[in-house]
């Protein structure tokens, strides 16, 4: 009978041990699903806040976008050329009219082909704007660095008429902007703007492409030179050798004239 007591008793007290190892499995349990899901909250929260923003203002509907349109050339179904941009700058197009806008893509110096829409939008400090197709999508662009471009002409003669007349320069840079001054004159309207567009370079000949924006005419805005130079002996000067000058329009050019 002792025996027997003492077997009961030593059962009842494995039973009691197992069911507390049971409840201290299921607390455990039931605690790690809840540190895994604060982890990854917190991750999920920080990789947001340190996401860098595709833009620094968001692109308007076409009922939101700024300024006013205006019936103006640029013209659908005409093309254009970036004119006045340095040759180490581009054209910025952007998402919508105006210099906070997030930048579509950036068009070289000499880019041409150039399709506006005929959308065209003056803003508040009067500044106009064109949509433009590049590439197959649409963006906008600023006209002041914009123009069609008429006929190219040799204007070497016409300039400097005899050959001593043409000028020497220790850079091709100052040979540059010393035809630009002869083709923009000393008249008394507002003195044009010189932007060196491309180059210099210099091999056998001396390069170099400068645009003249800001003709007193309606028609005309300025003129492309792309001007040949000789090097002088030992190459530390230039002269002038040829001027090619194509015509920059404003509204648009028929059979090579502005218009």
């Amino acid at each position: 009978m002792r025996r027997l007591l003492l077997a009961l008793l030593t059962a009842s007290l494995l039973v009691a041990a197992c069911g507390d190892d049971d409840d201290a499995e299921t607390t455990t349990d039931t605690s790690d699903p809840t540190e895994t899901e604060t982890e990854t909250d917190t991750e999920t929260e920080t990789e947001t806040e340190t996401a860098e923003p595709t833009s620094t203002t968001a692109t308007p509907t076409p009922s939101e976008l700024p300024g006013e349109r205006i019936e103006i050339f640029p013209y659908e179904g005409t093309e254009l050329a970036v004119v006045g941009v340095e040759a180490d700058d581009v054209l910025n197009v952007r998402a919508a009219p105006g210099v906070e806008y997030e930048i579509v893509t950036g068009l070289d110096p000499l880019a041409d082909g150039i399709a506006p829409t005929g959308h065209n939008r003056q803003l508040d400090d009067g500044a106009i704007w064109a949509e433009i197709d590049v590439e197959g999508s649409t963006g906008w662009a600023n006209t002041a660095f914009l123009a069609h471009l008429g006929d190219t002409d040799d204007v070497t003669s016409q300039l400097y008429p005899e050959v001593a007349d043409r000028p020497r320069a220790d850079t091709m840079r100052q040979l540059g902007e010393a035809v630009a001054a002869s083709v923009a004159g000393d008249g008394d309207d507002p003195e044009p703007d010189v932007v060196v567009v491309d180059g210099p370079t210099v091999g056998d000949l001396g390069e170099i492409t400068v645009d003249v924006l800001g003709f007193a005419d309606d028609s005309v805005l300025g003129a492309r030179l792309h001007v040949f130079a000789e090097p002088d002996a030992g190459g530390e000067s230039f002269t002038v050798r040829s001027v090619e000058s194509t015509t920059l329009c404003r509204r648009g050019v028929s059979d090579g004239l502005c218009v």
